[in-house]
């Protein structure tokens, strides 16, 4: 079951691993499901840690453990290439990358916890669900 991970699941992930994105995470690498990412979200997730010293000070992390997270992600998963084209869809376009990615991909859904994407409820025939939701379905 391919599922694209978006990057707001990946930071929350990181910033607190035993929560609900953690635990999505943690199912994908453990084999419950094919975590995909892109260059894009990978690059988002980087961004969105580092040079954010209160981020940092009240999670205690450097901005050097956020590199090895997201270099070790990518080690761990499928990382998409070239992304297929499509046409804007998201109220922010910012946010089309992770369409795109499961798109070219061939996902079945993605899991997110931004608004905007979650407010598409589906792109084609993609899924498009918030953590709690996927992992209440992967464990059943």
């Amino acid at each position: 079951m391919k599922t694209v991970l978006d990057s707001s699941v990946l930071v929350s992930a990181f910033l607190t691993p035993h929560g609900i994105p953690g635990q999505v995470l943690a199912a994908g690498l453990a084999g419950r499901f094919e975590i995909i990412l892109s260059e894009p979200i990978l690059t988002e997730t980087l961004l969105s840690l580092q040079d954010r010293p209160r981020l940092a000070a009240r999670y205690g992390y450097t901005d050097a453990a956020a590199t090895r997270y997201v270099a070790d992600l990518a080690a761990a998963v499928t990382v998409l290439g070239d992304l297929q084209p499509i046409p804007p869809v998201c109220r922010d376009p910012d946010d089309d990358h992770v369409l795109a990615a499961a798109t070219t991909a061939a996902a079945a859904f993605i899991v997110t916890g931004d608004r905007d994407l979650l407010d598409l409820r589906s792109y084609e025939a993609i899924q498009i669900l918030p953590p709690r939701a996927f992992l209440e379905m992967v464990d059943r």
